[in-house]
């Protein structure tokens, strides 16, 4: 199964920004069954988000974020079918978006794929699996929880009986029938080792290339280091107002969502920088199949992308728990994949040889973290009570279920509920 990540980015008329706001809010006080933007007809989606960011410079931006499966002309067809007139409604605040008169589909999804913005850097935390398949598997670790806790069922002690004991319920479940078939594997060979073909690959070329490379490497360094010292730091604190709201919308007990944007430091030399880190973060991502990123365990979709001609970095994050314990996890267990990124940007807190300190100075990385995250006006999870780790061991449950098991194995895939 193959997934999509992308936004549609489009610049927001400063005098429609207080109408888009309010339309935005209409969406979000039902965003699965809304009659603009229906998220919850869309099957093929995991996670969607519509956000104004507001900036002196640039201006007012609406972006559109989509984790779907798939690929991107069925999806749009979808987007059409279930969100033509709401879309041809919240794009007509949009700059070059001809939104009098009736919503016509070529002219909206022409406009929809001319902006298009596809990430530099994306991890997902499921690989392999659909929306689809998430949400059975949900209902079949709920149907088997409940049929567990029956009396018959722990009357027998025995690993191997319980187990039988779960296939014949499955089996004469009519709602379960999808567990009796072949889940099939949730990457194929060829995305398994394209990868790590790909990190072999420049491996090799890096060490054919090493006698050029490493003068070049050290006169970069010497380049930075003068740049990491000499680049200004003026971190101020955001408005509480701003804290507040950004908190009240981070309630939510599961999964919360963060956008970000931030000005990347302006120079050819930074704008190579931020490139080649976020190409080496794509490679790392690639092979982060089990659930985590540089040990993080809580991403169910994140994405980097820069607009604007390399100038603004956009990021946007699916996350589990809260948001202090988000950044916690990212400076104890990712600050230097976290850092070599944002270290690019401007204001972020001073680093040395690009990966080191900065993120590690918590205070500071949290003050300007909060400054340059921007109010979600409207978003939504296909699957709201799941976390990452649930739906790895929702899957291990299904793709186990009709396996064989030794008594060990079968002792422990019992483990899992």
């Amino acid at each position: 199964m193959s997934h999509t990540i992308l936004t549609f980015v489009a610049k927001v008329h400063p005098s429609r920004v207080g109408d888009l706001t309010a339309l935005l809010a209409e969406i979000e006080t039902d965003p699965r069954h809304n009659p603009h933007l229906p998220f919850g007809a869309l099957e093929k989606l995991h996670f969607g988000s519509l956000v104004i960011f507001p900036d002196d410079a640039f201006g007012p931006y609406l972006v559109f974020e989509n984790n779907f499966d798939g690929d991107l002309e069925p999806y749009l067809a979808d987007l059409w079918q279930h969100a033509g007139p709401g879309l041809h409604r919240i794009y007509g605040h949009c700059v070059g978006y001809e939104g009098s008169g009736a919503p016509d589909r070529e002219r909206l999804l022409a406009f929809l794929r001319a902006h298009v913005v596809r990430p530099n850097a994306w991890h997902i935390g499921n690989v392999g699996r659909s929306a689809g398949r998430i949400k059975q598997v949900a209902t079949l670790r709920a149907e088997l929880d409940e049929f567990l806790d029956s009396d018959t069922v722990n009357a027998d002690r025995s690993p191997s009986a319980i187990r039988r004991r779960i296939q014949e319920f499955v089996t004469r479940t009519p709602a379960l029938s999808f567990a009796q078939t072949e889940p099939g594997p949730r990457l194929s060979l060829g995305e398994r080792l394209g990868p790590w073909s790909r990190i072999v690959g420049l491996a090799l070329l890096a060490l054919l290339l090493s006698p050029v490379l490493i003068p070049l490497l050290i006169v970069y360094l010497i380049v930075l280091r003068r740049r990491e010292r000499t680049d200004p730091v003026v971190i101020e604190p955001p408005a509480q107002e701003h804290i507040r709201r950004l908190a009240a919308r981070e309630d939510n007990a599961v999964q919360n969502h963060l956008a970000n944007m931030s000005h990347v430091k302006p120079g050819a030399f930074r704008g190579m920088t931020m490139r080649a880190i976020l190409f080496a973060t794509n490679l790392v991502a690639r092979v982060s199949t089990r659930g985590k990123l540089s040990g993080l365990t809580s991403l169910h979709f994140a994405h980097w992308a820069l607009i604007d001609d390399g100038r603004r970095l956009l990021f946007l994050t699916n996350y589990d728990g809260s948001w202090e314990n988000y950044l916690d996890d990212f400076i104890d267990k990712a600050s230097i994949g976290l850092t070599g990124i944002w270290s690019n940007t401007i204001n972020f807190p001073r680093t040395r040889f690009l990966v080191l300190g900065g993120a590690q100075d918590e205070r500071r990385f949290k003050t300007i973290s909060r400054r340059n995250q921007v109010y979600s006006n409207v978003w939504y999870s296909a699957y709201d009570r799941l976390t990452v780790q649930a739906i790895d061991n929702n899957s291990a449950i299904r793709e186990q279920l009709f396996a064989p098991l030794d008594e060990d194995r079968t002792r422990r895939w019992l483990w899992r509920f």
